[in-house]
C-alpha cells in the first residue's frame, strides 16, 4: 500500500513538473516574441523617420524659399501686438552682450516670430552666427546671409527672415539640424551646431 501511494505522488508531482516546465517554455516563447515585436517596431519608426527626413529635405530649397517669400515691408507686419516680456528681455541681452545693432530689435523677433510660429531664438541666433548679430554684412540690413536681398530696415530684415523660416517649419524642420542642411549646405553641422548652442544660451538667461 506504501508503495502504491508513493507511485501515485510521484505521478502527480511529474504531472505538476511537467506543467511548470511548459509555462517555463511558453513564458520563454512569450518574451521573445515581444523583443521581436518590438525590435521590429523600433526598426520600422526608424526606418520611417529616415525616409520622412530625406523626402523633406530636398524639398527645402533656400533660394525657392527665398523668392516666395519676397520682402515683408512693414504696412505687412501686425501691429497690434504685445509678446512675452520674457522673452523679450532674453533676446535682447543676448544681442546686448555681443554688442549687436539688433539689440534695439527684440521685441520684433519675438512678435515675427508668435505670428509664423516659429521658435522666437532662431532668428536672431542665426544672425550672430551670419554676421555677429548685424555687426559684419554683406547686404543692407541683412544680418542673416538670407540670398542677395538688402532690406529697407532691420524690422523688415526679421520679419521676412521668419517668413522664411516659417517655410521650413511648414516642412517639417524645425531644429538647426534640419534646417542647416539646406540654409547653410558646405559646413551645415558646424552652422546647426553654433545656432544651437547660440539658442540655448539665449533660454539660460
Amino acid at each position: 500500500m506504501t508503495d502504491n501511494f508513493f507511485n501515485k505522488v510521484f505521478m502527480v508531482m511529474g504531472k505538476i513538473g511537467a506543467s511548470l516546465c511548459g509555462l517555463a517554455v511558453l513564458c520563454i516563447v512569450v518574451e521573445h516574441h515581444f523583443k521581436v515585436n518590438n525590435k521590429n517596431l523600433e526598426e520600422t519608426v526608424e526606418a520611417d523617420s529616415y525616409t520622412v527626413n530625406t523626402q523633406i529635405l530636398p524639398e527645402a530649397n533656400i533660394d525657392e524659399i527665398i523668392a516666395e517669400t519676397g520682402l515683408v515691408s512693414q504696412e505687412q507686419q501686425p501691429q497690434s501686438y504685445s509678446p512675452d516680456e520674457e522673452k523679450v528681455r532674453r533676446v535682447r541681452t543676448m544681442l546686448t552682450n555681443r554688442k549687436s545693432p539688433l539689440a534695439d530689435y527684440a521685441e520684433e523677433f519675438v512678435r515675427a516670430a508668435d505670428y509664423y510660429g516659429i521658435d522666437y531664438r532662431l532668428v536672431a541666433s542665426i544672425s550672430i552666427i551670419e554676421s555677429s548679430g548685424g555687426l559684419h554684412c554683406f547686404r543692407q540690413y541683412n544680418a542673416w546671409g538670407w540670398g542677395k536681398l538688402n532690406f529697407e530696415s532691420w524690422t523688415d530684415g526679421i520679419w521676412t527672415v521668419s517668413k522664411g523660416l516659417n517655410r521650413y517649419y511648414e516642412l517639417g524642420l524645425v531644429t538647426p539640424a534640419l534646417i542647416s542642411v539646406s540654409y547653410c549646405p558646405p559646413t551645415h553641422e558646424s552652422w546647426a551646431a553654433k545656432v544651437q548652442s547660440m539658442m540655448d544660451y539665449v533660454a539660460s538667461l
